[in-house]
């Protein structure tokens, strides 16, 4: 947020039950799980990087500006 802004970072203890994962197109069980919710007050992302956000390396920095990495996700197999 070049300009300034508030970022929030919650969590929350949820348990996801099997009509959840039934309407859910990605892998879950159903079980107790741990949610994390971060959000900001800043101008949002063009198509082209939401497009690429779960890339694990992914970043947005110039060259010699920094690394970043992707929201990077993790599923228990």
């Amino acid at each position: 947020m070049p300009k300034g802004g508030r970022l929030v970072v919650e969590t929350e203890n949820v348990d996801i039950d099997e009509d959840y994962c039934r309407l859910h197109t990605y892998y879950v069980r159903p079980g107790s799980y741990v949610l994390l919710s971060v959000s900001d007050t800043g101008m949002g992302m063009d198509a082209a990087t939401i497009d690429r956000i779960f890339e694990p390396f992914f970043t947005t920095k110039e060259i010699g500006k920094g690394t970043g990495l992707g929201l990077a996700t993790v599923l228990e197999s």
